[in-house]
């Protein structure tokens, strides 16, 4: 309110006064006000005017045509930057305006590992003349700084050969599955490594579909590596050490409820990955008292422990959301705009399996926020998630020399990093085109059909974001095969992620042309029972939506056991699990006619696990589940 106050002062005491530029600001840290900061005021590098805020976050400061400014921003405890207003090059006949224009200044902490410090010598923002009436944002030099004050993935040095003292830390991940198969994963499991006296160096443990990371030991104190192997009960099992690149490193066998893998050099070489990041994707319920809805279709944001943020994204229809590019053993927070989560509600996090992990318990700034460390603690592994269980978009505009020249009904087609054609589509009549769910690749290239020679009528090619952001200017050369290789920082841009959910596309499409009709769910039940765990009702809260969503479709759910007890016992158990399903959707309004429910108990097992045949408990539980086939309504 005081924000919107100072706002209509200040345009009251403008309108007073003729000709001149009058800035309006409001100092913010992490969307939060910020008190107390010295404004220096410089005209033509003179020092004109000196501005102390004390317990206000709003200024206002008045400037003459014919000048250029330089605005300083000195806060005790941020970084100290400085804006640009260019008041040069206004033609006489427009000095007799007034132009107002107001902004926010998003300060940082000065000792924010994530910030470059040194990108703030020059101007975070630049103020320009629109050529008409205004003072605006030159958006083209602020996007251009703005991608440089986030570092990246830090680079760690090599080791020094023939020097050890020399020696750094490195980053040593991995990925630890049964039997080489990555779809049977050694979850939740301790690891540790082990130096050549059999000390402990470092112990962390498994997440959810087997990667661990170990950071701040020498490549060359590490020999061997060991994991707890509570699940391996069978005499022909064997553990599979992978490295980050899902290359297979080394096999062992369980004994005595532990694995060993002792490393030769090229071995323990192949998992060294001083560029590995995480991955995190989950799903968020609102909840009022009883009463769930999915958080659809709202910014959720990740920052870093001093809540700058570092990234944003919006969840999709099923309150879904993902990030990437975690570093290991770092604090981060995850938040929503406070108003968003009204008073009396709560805001779970559910994982990609639909488990409930915690609610947002903490106020960081403006936003209800969670706070995250990804040292492989139980929170950090429930929620990481691998690339394979990532879909992405990408969505652009194309123009020809100029926004007014929208390039209709061209071919786009997306290429991998190998040139291989993973896609195709027609741009519509405004130039925009789309990529919808496509496996996940963290580069990729675009080109564009030139067929009856269109592009050649124009010198440079233009990339715009959707919301008519430019991206980049390509030369486009007549003759040649238009091809646009985007730089990390535009992939970001034009590239946005999913939670891989094999419901979303019966939602989102709102037709039954999938190319698998069946979607395989682990919905849990408590040994010989039939009542709903809370993430059952989670992934039946998904179905339902989608049967009120999409009603050209209906559902048979069939129910499995695995292959322990008797076959009269499994197939009475299976068939009241299926019923409790269908009961659990009927109870939330959807038809009945619309759901079949059948139980199969042990009869269709997914693995070789009947009978007497010896099976560790990982494979057994490959075959207790719930499927949902899709039917034509």
């Amino acid at each position: 309110m005081q924000k919107y106050l100072f706002v209509l002062v200040s345009l009251f005491c403008c309108v007073l006064s003729k000709g001149q530029i009058t800035i309006i600001g409001h100092n913010e840290l992490n969307n939060s006000p910020l008190l107390n900061t010295i404004i220096y005021v410089k005209q033509d590098g003179v020092l004109k005017e000196t501005i102390n805020t004390k317990s206000s976050a709003n200024f206002m400061v008045k400037l003459k045509f014919d000048h250029d400014y330089s605005i300083y921003f000195n806060n005790t405890k941020c970084q100290t930057m400085f804006l640009e207003v260019k008041g040069t090059n206004i033609p006489s006949e427009k000095q007799e305006i007034n132009m107002v224009h107001e902004l926010n200044i998003p300060f940082v902490i000065k000792t924010d590992e994530d910030i470059d410090t040194t990108a703030f010598r020059k101007a975070f923002c630049r103020i320009v003349f629109d050529g008409n009436s205004k003072m605006i944002a030159d958006s083209a030099y602020n996007s251009k700084f703005n991608k440089t004050i986030l570092k990246g993935t830090p680079q760690l040095t090599e080791v020094k050969e023939n020097d050890p003292s020399q020696e750094l830390p490195v980053i040593i991940s991995g990925q630890v599955c049964l039997n080489k198969n990555l779809k049977l994963p050694i979850t939740k499991q301790q690891i540790t490594a082990i130096d050549k006296n059999g000390k402990t160096l470092k112990t962390t443990s498994s997440n959810r579909f087997g990667a661990f990371t170990f950071t701040g030991i020498k490549a060359s104190e590490v020999v061997k590596i060991k994991i707890s192997a509570k699940d391996a009960e069978s005499a022909t099992a064997k553990f599979t050490l992978f490295n980050s690149n899902k290359i297979l490193v080394a096999d062992a066998k369980p004994v005595n409820g532990n694995c060993e893998w002792n490393l030769k050099p090229e071995e323990l070489k192949s998992l060294i990955n001083n560029q590995y990041t995480s991955n995190i994707g989950g799903k968020l319920v609102l909840a009022s008292g009883p009463q769930k809805k999915f958080f659809a279709n709202k910014t959720i944001y990740l920052c870093n422990k001093y809540n700058t943020i570092i990234q944003k994204t919006t969840t999709n229809v099923l309150g879904a959301f993902v990030f990437e590019g975690l570093k290991p053993e770092s604090g981060y927070f995850l938040g929503v705009d406070g108003k968003e989560v009204g008073s009396g509600e709560k805001l779970d996090l559910l994982n990609k399996d639909d488990n409930y992990v915690r609610f947002f318990d903490t106020i960081a700034g403006n936003r209800k926020s969670l706070k995250l460390n990804t040292n492989y603690n139980e929170m950090f592994n429930s929620i990481s998630i691998s690339e394979d269980e990532m879909k992405m978009n990408v969505n652009a505009k194309v123009y020809g020399d100029h926004n007014t020249n929208p390039l209709g009904k061209i071919k786009i087609i997306l290429l991998n990093e190998n040139y291989l054609v993973i896609d195709s589509v027609l741009t519509d009549d405004f130039g925009a085109f789309k990529f919808k769910y496509l496996p996940f690749l963290k580069r990729f290239y675009l080109s564009a059909n030139n067929s009856d020679n269109v592009l050649d009528a124009f010198k440079n090619i233009l990339i715009y974001t959707l919301d008519d952001k430019l991206v980049k200017i390509i030369t486009n050369e007549k003759g040649k095969r238009f091809i646009y290789k985007p730089i990390e920082a535009e992939i970001n841009k034009i590239k946005d992620i999913e939670l891989d959910d094999p419901w979303l596309e019966l939602i989102t499409k709102k037709n039954t042309k999938k190319d698998n009709n069946t979607i395989i769910e682990n919905i849990l039940f408590e040994t010989n029972k039939t009542d709903l765990l809370p993430q059952a009702q989670e992934v039946l809260n998904k179905v339902i939506l989608v049967l009120k969503t999409n009603k050209s479709i209906k559902i048979e759910i069939s129910a499995h056991t695995d292959s322990k007890g008797t076959d009269a016992d499994n197939l009475k158990l299976s068939q009241l699990r299926a019923k409790t399903a269908l009961n659990y959707i009927i109870a939330g309004g959807v038809d009945m006619d619309r759901i079949i429910s059948i139980g199969y108990g042990e009869g269709k097992l997914l693995n070789k696990c009947s009978g007497n045949v010896p099976c560790s408990e990982i494979e057994h539980a490959q075959n207790r589940r719930v499927e949902f086939k899709i039917l034509e309504n």
